[in-house]
């Protein structure tokens, strides 16, 4: 059973002389979710405002949760209504811990049973899609909105968060001549063909994209987002130490041995700065052993908090941190949405990384240091603490005023809606 009935009614509105549908999206997207849950919410803040902009958005996505890496209580295969937001849950029988093979296969998983479902049973729950847009990270749950957009006529719009198959080589271990990644490459490719036009994350993907034959006048850079918090009057400690604070998953890409080895060096200098550690992943339990065995009496590790919760942690830490590896695909940009949630906070942020499109450098809401150095994180931590509070406050301050102009979540979400409205949206475009 659907837990929430969609009738055709539903679909419709009122114009001048009669009755038309609404303008009908499909967003495929494995990892999306609700605030309620810890991670990233780009297609559910996107749908609220496309919604208020006169479109019919519905986001596909997996019941099994990556952040938490468990099933939780989503009923499979179902629709719900969050916030106005319609999510349709595709059920998953293969779960996963870390980057394991399992992972893969929940990957296939999802491509299939997300195919084969928006063939035979979306159109007794969904409205007809006009377009239907795939997004990345893996490229197979892009395939399968490439595959249903030919089943349904609708334009394919594809979405690009990571350069995969490149950056599984780059940041993931995988040597380039590995079957999988000549497999991906060949997805990579016929992807490109296909879209009516490309989304990407990253400022730069343009010339990655032009690389490989993608004509620029079809990519649109649209980054991930924020919304300003409202600024809440906080009890402060009676600790006088820094409070500098990580939010995000443990794992290898994130560097975060790096902020451990950082923790020791302020150890040994007796600096009187606090480092807390939130979120999860496949290298948490080590990094709490390395915290232990070498007694890094500096550093606190807390379990995740759902998105909503973000803010409020933001704003009680006097400073937040963000990583990098060091890797040539950053020459690209990025798009954290760490950085965007401190910007929402106004609190100031410590960058480790080397990255084209720097955010923290651009609006001066932060100091950013080398990546992959722990003495110049170390270092970092040590001049934000000694700055006047009110030089910190300054530099949230920037960072809010950046947000509010360029990446709030209003004013991207118009920029989605001209794609989805222009020739690689619901316009004229490649149906084949």
């Amino acid at each position: 059973m659907v837990m929430d009935t969609l009738h055709s009614a539903s679909w419709q509105r009122s114009v001048p002389g009669g009755v038309m549908p609404l303008r009908s999206v499909w967003i495929i997207n494995h990892y999306a979710q609700p605030p309620s849950l810890p991670g990233g919410t780009r297609h559910y803040e996107l749908a609220k405002r496309l919604i208020a902009l006169g479109m019919d958005v519905s986001i596909i996505a997996s019941q099994f949760h990556h952040a938490t890496q468990s099933h939780g209580e989503r009923a499979s295969g179902h629709v719900e209504m969050i916030d106005g937001v319609r999510f349709v849950w595709i059920p998953a029988r293969i779960g996963y811990k870390g980057n394991s093979l399992a992972r893969m296969f929940n990957m296939l998983e999802f491509a299939w049973r997300a195919r084969a479902r928006g063939r035979r049973c979306f159109k007794e729950q969904l409205p007809h899609p006009d377009v239907i847009v795939g997004s990345t990270p893996h490229l197979l749950a892009a395939m399968a909105a490439a595959m249903l957009s030919t089943r349904w006529r609708a334009r394919f719009i594809l979405e690009i968060r990571d350069l995969w198959p490149d950056s599984l080589v780059a940041l993931g271990g995988y040597a380039s001549g590995h079957p999988l990644i000549l497999f991906l490459r060949v997805v990579e490719r016929w992807l490109y063909r296909r879209a009516d036009h490309i989304v990407s994350l990253l400022p730069e993907a343009w010339r990655y994209l032009q690389s490989k034959g993608v004509a620029k006048q079809r990519v649109t850079w649209i980054a991930n987002g924020g919304s300003v918090a409202t600024p809440r009057a906080l009890e402060k400690s009676n600790d006088d130490a820094l409070r500098a604070v990580y939010i995000g998953a443990h794992g290898r890409a994130n560097v975060l041995d790096d902020l451990l080895s950082a923790a020791a060096i302020l150890e040994e200098r007796h600096a009187s700065i606090r480092i807390v550690l939130i979120g999860d992943g496949p290298l948490k339990q080590a990094l709490i052993q390395r915290a232990r065995t070498e007694n890094l009496r500096n550093v606190e590790f807390r379990n995740t908090v759902p998105k909503k919760s973000v803010p409020v942690v933001l704003q009680e830490a006097d400073v937040a941190i963000a990583l990098m590896e060091s890797s040539p695909l950053y020459q690209y940009g990025i798009s954290l949405n760490k950085l965007f949630d401190a910007f929402a906070a106004g609190t100031p942020v410590l960058f480790a990384g080397n990255v084209a499109h720097d955010y923290v450098a651009l609006s001066g809401a932060g100091l950013t240091v080398a990546p992959r150095c722990p003495e110049c994180i170390a270092n970092g931590l040590i001049k934000m603490a000694t700055m006047e509070p009110s030089e910190r406050i300054a530099m949230g301050e920037r960072g809010r005023d950046y947000l509010r102009v360029h990446h709030d979540w209003d004013v991207l979400a118009d920029r989605f809606h001209s794609v989805l409205m222009g020739p690689g949206g619901l316009g004229e475009g490649n149906t084949g």
